[in-house]
């Protein structure tokens, strides 16, 4: 989607924007088989849906099941938050020798394999034009969060999965990072309006995403006060949604 078609600029993951709108034919030919072949699934309500705002998702991360579907689910046209290191050669190539390969033999067969696939894995992410999400640099500001309001500005719904691999909190998530909700800080200084946070539970073995109460930003509290508050409240949002659904057995990320 472009933000001012006289100018011609697109959305871009990776710069300030595309001057003209890349068409991804690979990308798209895959999605279309996968679509074809990816289960069906059913997206519940537990809250009054928004009309005259778009959607900020903060959903547990499964393993690739919930990224998939909301990457192939046309009709919500959300764009989601991505690990920058997915996104560029040389930080792709960083992740994948030091944190995917790293206790994995044998390097000489490993490390040509994942060579050759680097190119597939960093021109898949840019196909489908994610938020890149970036960690204590100064890009957090004028990359994340500067495509993260520009994609509200569209009127686009974003999904962010910001569970970490590590403290459980309860049968459903792991801890979450605590930055994104930032986020609203920024916009609401820039705009005088207030974010709203979806919680959203993934029940892949019933092949079923329910969509709960938001929580919105507060700024009358302190940014590190609320930043707490709203991944608690997500948290403990989730558990709740996954509670209420038929028993079943969670999709752990990690």
């Amino acid at each position: 989607m472009c933000y001012n078609k006289a100018m011609k600029k697109y959305y871009s993951p990776v710069k300030e924007y595309d001057t003209y709108r890349r068409p991804h034919v690979f990308f798209k030919m895959l999605t279309g088989i996968l679509k074809i072949f990816f289960p069906k699934n059913e997206l519940i309500w537990k809250t009054e849906k928004p009309v005259d705002e778009p959607l900020f998702l903060v959903c547990n991360h499964t393993k690739i099941y919930a990224p998939s579907y909301f990457i192939l689910n046309k009709e919500l046209g959300a764009r989601l938050w991505a690990n920058y290191y997915f996104l560029y050669f040389d930080t792709c190539w960083h992740h994948l020798k030091y944190k995917v390969l790293k206790d994995r033999k044998p390097k000489f067969l490993l490390y040509p394999l994942a060579w050759c696939l680097m190119p597939i894995i960093i021109f898949t992410f840019r196909a489908f034009n994610p938020i890149p999400v970036f960690h204590k640099s100064e890009k957090v500001d004028t990359m994340t969060f500067t495509k993260s309001i520009a994609t509200w500005e569209e009127g686009r719904t974003q999904v962010i999965f910001p569970e970490r691999t590590e403290n459980r909190v309860n049968r459903y998530v792991y801890q979450f990072n605590h930055g994104f909700p930032r986020v609203a800080e920024r916009y609401y200084k820039e705009t005088g309006k207030r974010m709203a946070f979806y919680p959203v539970y993934c029940a892949e073995k019933l092949r079923t995403f329910v969509i709960g109460e938001p929580i919105r930003y507060n700024p009358d509290e302190g940014m590190d006060t609320q930043a707490d508050k709203i991944c608690h409240y997500i948290e403990d949002k989730i558990a709740e949604l996954g509670d209420g659904l038929p028993e079943h057995e969670p999709v752990i990320y990690g």
